[in-house]
């Protein structure tokens, strides 16, 4: 499903065979908001969710330098192309951990954010100049606050924060940091820190994703027919 005119502007829906779970799931793939990296990351995670009855979205966003207003804005975009009743999740990885936040923030449809390994602390970020400065790149002209998610908390969905420890992508600080914020501005959050690295969430056979799929449990699985 396209929501716009641009190539990276596309929802793509995974149907599973036979609907067990309530509302859907949008995975929101990562890459330090680079164009180099797609939605392809996404779709193991998607195929894996339908497979277990959950209506399930892999979102395609524009990326790229200067890219913060228009990914937000494609997010929302894409959402409204969402037409299952019930919760909604967003599962975002890296950089898709920062955008679940963000979009979360703007659109009380959504339930909870899972964030794998996600960076939800941009001034953070850019202090430690994660991946060359990535956060500078994307936000070009955008005032970072803006789209700092842990500036725009406490917010209707609740967000699971997911790390590892041994993530040399994005450091568990940013986590721990993130979790802080949280409690402090008495946003309902978890925060749960595993062993491994930075891509082992988006691996369907590893217990970091089974985690996460365990997380849904509670709002997707709870008198689902």
């Amino acid at each position: 499903m396209h929501y716009g005119a641009h190539q990276d502007q596309w929802l793509r829906f995974y149907a599973p065979e036979q609907v067990t779970a309530l509302g859907a799931v949008m995975i929101i793939h990562g890459g330090y908001w680079r164009e180099k990296y797609t939605a392809q990351l996404g779709e193991a995670l998607a195929m894996d969710l339908a497979a277990r009855g959950i209506p399930t979205y892999n979102l395609e966003y524009r990326r790229g330098p200067g890219s913060a207003a228009q990914m937000l804005a494609d997010a929302r975009l894409a959402l409204a192309l969402i037409k299952e009743e019930g919760p909604i999740t967003l599962i975002g990885h890296s950089a898709g951990g920062h955008l679940a936040s963000l979009l979360a923030a703007h659109e009380e449809r959504v339930t909870q954010v899972i964030s794998q390994a996600g960076l939800l602390d941009l001034q953070l970020a850019k202090t430690l100049r994660l991946s060359n400065d990535a956060v500078d790149e994307m936000l070009g002209d955008a005032d970072l606050s803006s789209v700092n998610p842990v500036e725009l908390w406490p917010m209707p969905a609740r967000v699971v924060i997911f790390h590892g420890r041994a993530d040399a992508d994005v450091p568990v600080k940013i986590a721990r940091r993130a979790a802080d914020h949280a409690a402090a501005l008495g946003q309902q959050h978890t925060l749960r820190i595993f062993d491994g690295d930075h891509f082992s969430w988006i691996d369907p056979s590893s217990h970091q994703w089974e985690a996460c799929v365990k997380q849904l449990y509670p709002l997707h699985y709870k008198g689902a027919r």
